[in-house]
């Protein structure tokens, strides 16, 4: 009987180093360094970026045309939220904020919406998958799916 309460437990929350906050935190550091204003959370775009990371969890894609041919652009529209610019970062198989941004700011089109002085609102959302397949072709279930839309109103 412990022993599923702490396996229940483990898999409620799986991200060891902060979500979504902590990638706004560290997106925003880098962001100021860079001279660009803080980006603010907002809540139609945390769904769209939620509803991504929940598609390719469940049905075990990375990539970012969901399986439905789904684009963020359709995505963030979808939300209601009416945009001039907007972007898109994923991720997969990183536990912690700061493995994520690690790759982000390692990749230099991931770097660029970063640090994209003209966005002001972005969305987050980390989907962590316990019973996870490996990709087809992979050797290791990726297990969490991150997701992160950048826009300007």
């Amino acid at each position: 009987m412990l022993r599923a309460l702490l396996l229940m437990l483990a898999m409620a929350a799986p991200v060891s180093a902060g979500g979504a906050e902590a990638v706004l935190a560290a997106v925003n550091g880098v962001r100021a360094k860079a001279g660009c204003p803080a980006l603010a959370m907002n809540a139609s775009l945390v769904a769209a970026a939620k509803g991504h990371a929940d598609a390719m969890a469940e049905q075990n894609f990375f990539a970012h045309a969901g399986k439905d041919d789904s684009r963020f652009s359709g995505r963030i529209r979808g939300q209601g939220y009416s945009y001039s610019a907007a972007a898109e970062n994923i991720a997969a198989g990183q536990s912690s904020a700061a493995a994520v941004m690690q790759s982000w700011l390692g990749s230099a089109g991931h770097r660029r919406n970063i640090l994209n002085c003209g966005f002001r609102d972005t969305g987050i959302a980390v989907v962590y998958q316990p019973d996870d397949q490996p990709l087809r072709g992979g050797r290791f279930a990726l297990r969490y799916y991150w997701v992160q839309v950048f826009a300007a109103p």
